[in-house]
């Protein structure tokens, strides 16, 4: 067993990234059916600066709050009804946000949240993929069903959601039609969409109305434009903004937005897809938990690849 203390990243109020303060913090202790995870490395997502700017209430408890909803590690502790699982185990997850979240060296997370670690990955790789493609999975299958044959709008084909929708769809069978600018083309192109938009020089709306399902990470102007390419009967999905149903209702379609479940045995699903080469994380920047600031700098400047990640020592 650990120690009483550790090091952790906590918010003790809301802002820019000066508000996150390493230091020592006690050690969580796992619930009955929890699990206690030395963690190894913890991805940085931009709901994560949400949570520290106060714009996002994950919780109700007093401050201060560890952030960071993305992890893997190895299982140093098992609660009492807790048999899954054994000490020793390496796991990743994306537990619930209503607690404190990894940026910490121990975890306190409920033992159906997890699964074992791909076996193909680093820590610092297998902490970029949970949040991200369980997003991605449950925008473009559960709500938006997505299948063989279907046509997918990936809105930021090369940023931390939509680099893995796009290997996703592209696995399922669908044809994948990607946004990206600069070297997010070549990137997203690389991952498996058939067709990518400069959405600097090309104005994707113009094609009319051609996808079955549309993925908006973005927001704003990207969002208002996309309903007019959903084809009749067909779904918007976004994960930035609040849909218009009326807008969607007019059209034809159908215009969601979700709160994500924390979903171990996807997870598990999703570890067997990047062990047979099917999926792999795109992880571009890999900060010490003592960098965090500099790791939300990046994050907020929205000019991210794939994913950021922090090692924790």
């Amino acid at each position: 067993m650990p120690s009483d203390e550790m090091r952790a990243v906590r918010i003790h109020g809301f802002g820019d990234e000066s508000v996150l303060a390493v230091e020592t913090a006690p050690v969580p202790e796992p619930g009955p059916g929890d699990v206690l995870v030395r963690v190894h490395a913890a991805g940085v997502n931009p709901v994560d600066s949400l949570v520290r700017q106060g714009v996002f209430t994950v919780s109700d408890r007093p401050l201060p709050w560890i952030p960071g909803w993305d992890f893997a590690g190895t299982v140093v502790a098992v609660g009492s009804a807790t048999t899954r699982w054994s000490v020793g185990d390496v796991v990743y997850g994306r537990p619930s946000l209503a607690r404190d979240g990894s940026y910490a060296q121990y975890l306190a997370v409920d033992a159906g949240e997890i699964a074992a670690i791909p076996r193909a990955l680093s820590s610092e790789s297998a902490a970029a993929v949970p949040l991200v493609t369980l997003t991605a999975w449950k925008a473009l299958f559960d709500l938006g069903g997505l299948g063989s044959g279907g046509t997918v709008l990936v809105h930021a084909g090369a940023g931390g959601v939509g680099t893995m929708a796009v290997q996703l769809a592209r696995h399922r069978g669908a044809k994948v039609v990607a946004t990206a600018s600069g070297d997010g083309i070549e990137l997203a192109r690389s991952l498996g969409a058939d067709e990518v938009v400069d959405h600097r020089n090309e104005d994707f709306a113009a094609r009319g109305r051609f996808a079955d399902v549309v993925l908006d990470t973005v927001g704003g102007r990207t969002l208002e434009r996309s309903y007019g390419v959903v084809v009749p009967g067909g779904t918007l999905v976004t994960i930035a903004g609040v849909p218009d149903v009326a807008t969607a209702a007019g059209l034809g379609i159908t215009a969601q937005t979700f709160v994500l479940d924390s979903n171990g045995p996807r997870l598990a699903d999703i570890a067997g897809l990047i062990d047979g080469g099917d999926l792999r994380p795109v992880v571009t920047r890999v900060f010490d938990l003592d960098e965090v600031a500099q790791a939300h700098r990046l994050i907020d400047s929205g000019r991210t690849r794939g994913k950021v990640v922090l090692r924790v020592p």
